[in-house]
């Protein structure tokens, strides 16, 4: 095993040293995201590949969880040096580039990445289960802190910058306002600046300066491994006076963060050889998709109805739902009675969007009240969904409160991707919906994940009148590719209190946030370890996909469970677009007498691009309406948006993921999937709820050819 970690730790000197390959192409070292040899560094001391390998692997290099994720490593290198040289996939035989160097790393990572190829994780043959911390330094770090001197309160203010698990950090000061901004400040270590295309290197204790000159004007800081802290002062340009503001490194100022934050799990995973019925294997293995060990199930709460999902999300934050009246009037600047409210230590808010309206509004405000008493915010959102406005109001919030910070997700191609792949940087979306509150009395916390946004399509039937709020946006068209889309949702989201879930949940999601920011590559959360005896205690397991860096571990995950089905599926889906893999399970259930019951929503206009996407459903009915029980959820003027899934009646799937390419190519997903008679019996009238409103769909449906040609090509399909 001493010799897989020295390979490992030479590895990433090869992939540097391999340089241009062939005519031009690079086959340096990316696994950030960065070429390493052509990149210069400004960072006052960026680890090279190289020492980053060293500190991640170190003296425990050879741990069952440093293997799995070395394995992912290796994988995401593969695919990055295959795209860099146009080999592999990507057109050329690797075995054309005449650079030793280059044959060599690749082979070394082939041999690293042959694991991910197997669907599931052997597990470890010894070792205890429970809760572990990692911290090999891997990732680049990199957060935004907002400036807005017109906006900023004179008290002082906190940022706490990540450096956990990196080998570099990177803090881009980024202007909300449209006010000049000038910034001063020491260090208490060296600071590299980068400004305006040149670079300096501020030594510990001098004083340096700079101004955001206009909107959305940038500015680099790259503390160096001995920075903890450095103060500045924040003043509007001329401005006789500023805010103060420190910039703190987190896992100093708050190790007890940090320990949650570097959290994953040993899972017991029994053997699959000793009596287990198909459908418990596949919900015990471990796989490559990210998942947590099996927890209780407990009794979280059903959130069916629109009023209830959106006070789920008010009553974790303000200790109380606000009342029918309250929503009825619209008034995004209604009193709120924050007497009740819990205390809380961590907010996490993640979503597909995070609207400038009414909804948006509110849980802004309770975010700020929160904010306003020193709890750390941290807000995840698709970068390509927001309008003007809807990031203005997240800019002002995080520019006025740097505990509260915000991801604003965009992912990026590696140069010299195919044109597929470039053209997914417009729709990839991070599509994980969670809202965590961790509160000081653990019996408040809170964890809500489903398939609801921060959206009034949501909330209410029919958009609201928001003209007197110039901040606010109204949301209203109906159809076609607008970012102004509004339809009415009907969704379905889960809501649990049990602090032990609720903590790891959130630890579980942490591995998101804190995900390398080049590549977005994220830490695996659990490892398997063999369990003797009787399986697990714990029913439900909540997992995270990510399926570009996983090796589409999601896909395969619901192919099992499709396959491990006896008697009887039932889905509530509104998105019938499934992937090959997908569609054979599909078709080998049927085959073996599975019945398979679809609740849809076959006509999709008011989501984005809704004319593609009926087309889409049409030919799932147009493949399957004789063989499938389809039916289409009719609720008057909504459109079902719930991801529910439910195998034998012992198996349910709650989650944010759409039975459609893009949810197990593109998108990242999450959900809780619970292997429960009992709990089962619990979904079943919400499912019934759901056919009640519904009818049948006929087998014989109309596509126009124009597009049946267009879903013939692969990666159009991928993109709905």
């Amino acid at each position: 095993m001493k010799g897989r970690t020295s390979i490992a730790i030479v590895l990433f000197g090869l992939a540097v040293l391999a340089g241009c390959a062939d005519a031009g192409r690079n086959a340096c070292d990316v696994l950030q995201g960065q070429t390493a040899c052509a990149q210069p560094s400004v960072s006052a001391r960026t680890p090279g590949p190289q020492i980053a390998a060293a500190q991640f692997f170190g003296d425990a290099g050879t741990s069952d969880y440093e293997k799995r994720f070395l394995a992912l490593l290796a994988h995401h290198q593969l695919g990055a040096m295959d795209r860099a040289n146009g080999t592999g996939p990507f057109g050329h035989d690797r075995h054309e580039i005449r650079n030793s160097d280059f044959q060599a790393t690749y082979r070394t990572l082939q041999q690293l990445a042959g694991p991910v190829a197997e669907t599931h994780l052997p597990p470890a043959s010894s070792g205890d289960s429970g809760e572990r911390h990692f911290d090999g330094r891997w990732r680049v770090s990199r957060q935004t802190l907002y400036i807005d001197a017109a906006a900023r309160p004179s008290a002082p203010k906190i940022f706490d910058f990540s450096g956990l698990q990196a080998r570099s950090v990177e803090i881009v000061l980024r202007q909300a306002g449209t006010q000049p901004t000038d910034i001063e400040g020491t260090c208490d270590g060296t600071l590299a600046i980068r400004a305006g295309g040149g670079s300096r290197t501020i030594a510990t204790g001098m004083a340096f300066r700079f101004r955001l000159s206009g909107e959305d004007d940038t500015v680099s800081l790259f503390p160096s491994d001995g920075l903890n802290r450095c103060v500045l002062r924040i003043r509007p340009s001329l401005a006789p006076a500023g805010a103060p503001l420190s910039i703190r490194r987190e896992e100093t100022a708050d190790p007890a963060l940090a320990a949650f934050d570097s959290r994953y799990e040993r899972c017991p995973t029994p053997d699959p050889t000793t009596g287990l019925d198909p459908l418990s294997r596949a919900f015990y293995a471990s796989r490559w998709l990210s998942q947590t060990c099996a927890l209780p199930i407990g009794k979280p709460r059903l959130l069916r109805k629109s009023r209830d999902g959106f006070n789920a999300k008010v009553e974790a934050l303000m200790g109380a739902p606000l009342s029918d009246s309250a929503i009825d009037k619209g008034d995004p600047e209604l009193p709120l009675d924050f007497s009740k409210a819990p205390k809380l230590k961590l907010i996490y808010l993640s979503s597909l969007e995070f609207k400038a309206d009414f909804s948006g509004c509110i849980i802004e405000r309770l975010i700020r009240h929160h904010a306003a008493l020193g709890t750390k915010v941290r807000i995840m959102v698709t970068d390509v969904l927001e309008r003007d406005k809807d990031d203005a109001m997240l800019h002002r919030l995080a520019a006025e409160f740097p505990n509260v910070e915000l991801q604003e997700y965009r992912w990026r191609a590696d140069r010299g991707a195919p044109i597929d792949e470039q053209i997914s940087q417009l729709h990839k979306t991070h599509h994980i919906k969670m809202l965590a509150t961790l509160a000081d009395d653990p019996g408040r916390s809170r964890v809500i994940i489903g398939g609801r946004n921060i959206h009034d399509g949501f909330l209410f039937h029919r958009p609201i009148d928001l003209s007197r709020y110039p901040d606010l946006e109204q949301y209203g068209k109906t159809d076609g590719f607008s970012l102004n889309y509004y339809s009415n949702w009907s969704d379905f989201d889960i809501e649990f209190a049990d602090p032990a879930t609720v903590e790891t949940l959130a630890a579980h999601l942490s591995t998101v946030w804190l995900r390398d920011a080049d590549t977005n590559l994220a830490r695996p959360f659990s490892i398997p370890v063999r369990s003797d005896g009787a399986p697990p205690s714990g029913t439900a397991r909540h997992f995270i996909s990510v399926p570009y860096e996983d090796g589409h571990a999601l896909e395969d995950y619901f192919v099992e469970l499709v396959d491990a089905a006896q008697h009887h599926i039932q889905i509530v889906n509104p998105y019938l677009n499934l992937t090959p893999k997908l569609a054979q399970a599909v078709d080998r259930a049927l085959a073996r007498g599975v019945r398979i019951d679809i609740v849809g929503r076959i006509d999709l206009k008011g989501d984005i691009g809704g004319k593609f996407l009926t087309a889409l459903n049409k030919l799932f009915v147009e493949k399957y309406g004789d063989r499938i029980n389809i039916r289409e959820f009719k609720a008057p003027d909504v459109v079902l948006h719930s991801k529910i899934m439910m195998i034998d009646e012992r198996l349910v799937a709650i989650s944010s993921v759409n039975l459609n390419n893009r949810s197990f190519f593109h998108d990242s997903e999450n959900g809780m999937t619970v292997l429960d008679p009992a709990f089962y019996t619990r979904m079943k009238p919400i499912y019934d709820d759901y056919l009640a409103h519904s009818n049948p769909v006929a087998a014989n449906v109309t596509i126009p050819w124009a597009y049946r040609l267009l879903f013939d090509e692969d990666w159009v399909r991928q993109a709905f």
